[in-house]
């Protein structure tokens, strides 16, 4: 079973930039899934983001010597 949430990174934080400087900049979107795909690699506790399965795939051909379909997390299926 795939765990619902990835294990947390550290992370750093912008304390320079204004919530004012953000909505000027214009640059986020919000999506959906339909929208935006996106394919995790779970093998191995790899988490690799990919726009699509078949880049995926060839990632784990290349990095873990597998052609194994399952351990995906993703919001397009």
């Amino acid at each position: 079973m795939l765990p619902s949430v990835l294990p947390a990174r550290p992370a750093l934080s912008d304390i320079h930039t204004t919530s004012q400087q953000v909505k000027e900049l214009k640059t986020a979107k919000v999506t959906t899934p339909q929208e935006t795909a996106i394919f995790i690699c779970a093998l191995q506790d790899c988490h690799k983001l990919f726009p699509s399965r078949e880049r995926l795939m060839a990632h784990r051909k290349r990095e873990h010597s597998s052609d194994d379909e399952s351990n995906i997390i993703t919001w397009n299926e």
